[in-house]
């Protein structure tokens, strides 16, 4: 309480005392604060509790501004070969590596490979195939991350009993996760593919249109080693209940989530042991039954 026969306080002075009184809560950085690129760190000769610490800088001095300015040209510099930054190839991406040693890295402007450390995949060889788009077989590379390391895409060498063959790009890989990388046509498997279509009626008036699709696929293995042969087909997908599809080959098709890549609804896939020097036949086809009614105007589609 003011003493007696004091003057009440100014009406000034009350409210400078309300707006400068803290805020309730937790404290919460200022625009400014979260401005990290205009952030400075404060030297040693700086006082009164700033030395080391961060805080907005006047943007005047020259000095940063240099150092800035060299910073930006080096971050705006081309990326090597297959090299994608970590914020377009994993988007949020929160991670830490361990260096196993130290590593002097030249300020010359120009990109440098330097070893953080080594990390053990899985890579089994591949090829793949799908005939009905092109009669070619191709070799793949699938790797399998199975530490709690993340592996960033960028280029990756891939070697044949130590003969370099390419460069490819890698996908991020995370931990647990696989990847398939491809690495061109295997010109040494060869892959033929003939279809026949027979065109039927059935049910008791005819009213009931067949299309018989015959499919033979024939392998060969010209290497000196045993391979793994992928041959993918695709059925039809109706989702009408009028229009029925039966298969008869004994494919597979592929399991959600079970391998390094989505499958388009229909695919179905062979998988075949081709020892060296082998052959491989397939044979397989599926019927489209479609309705009198639901027949298209001037004639089926057919593939």
């Amino acid at each position: 309480p003011a003493a007696p026969g004091a003057a009440p306080p100014a009406s000034g002075a009350f409210t400078e005392a309300a707006a400068t009184a803290p805020a309730a809560g937790p404290p919460r950085p200022g625009g400014a604060e979260l401005d990290y690129a205009a952030l400075v760190l404060c030297g040693p000769e700086e006082r009164d509790g700033r030395r080391g610490r961060l805080f907005p800088g006047s943007g005047s001095d020259p000095v940063t501004t240099e150092y800035r300015r060299r910073a930006e040209t080096v971050a705006a510099l081309p990326l090597p070969g297959h090299a994608v930054r970590p914020r377009e190839s994993a988007g949020s991406f929160d991670h830490r590596y361990d260096a196993t040693a130290p590593a002097d890295i030249p300020s010359d402007g120009a990109w440098h490979t330097v070893t953080v450390g080594e990390i053990p995949v899985g890579l089994r060889t591949e090829y793949i195939c799908a005939p009905s788009v092109e009669q070619t077989v191709y070799s793949t590379l699938v790797l399998s991350n199975a530490t709690g390391q993340a592996l960033l895409a960028g280029p990756v060498d891939v070697t044949v009993d130590e003969d370099y063959l390419l460069t490819a790009a890698l996908p991020t890989l995370a931990p647990g996760g696989v990847c398939r990388v491809g690495l061109g046509p295997a010109e040494a498997i060869g892959v033929t593919r003939r279809t026949n279509l027979r065109e039927s009626t059935s049910g008791l008036r005819n009213n009931v249109t067949v299309l018989d699709h015959r499919i033979h696929v024939e392998l060969v293995n010209r290497l000196p080693v045993p391979v793994s042969v992928e041959v993918r087909e695709r059925v039809p997908v109706t989702s009408d209940p009028d229009v029925r599809i039966e298969e008869r080959a004994d494919w597979t098709a592929p399991e959600d989530g079970a391998g390094p890549e989505h499958h388009v609804p229909g695919t179905r896939l062979w998988r075949v042991e081709l020892p060296a020097g082998g052959t491989a036949a397939l044979d397989g086809g599926h019927e489209i039954r479609i309705p009198a009614g639901k027949a298209l105007t001037g004639g089926n589609r057919r593939s």
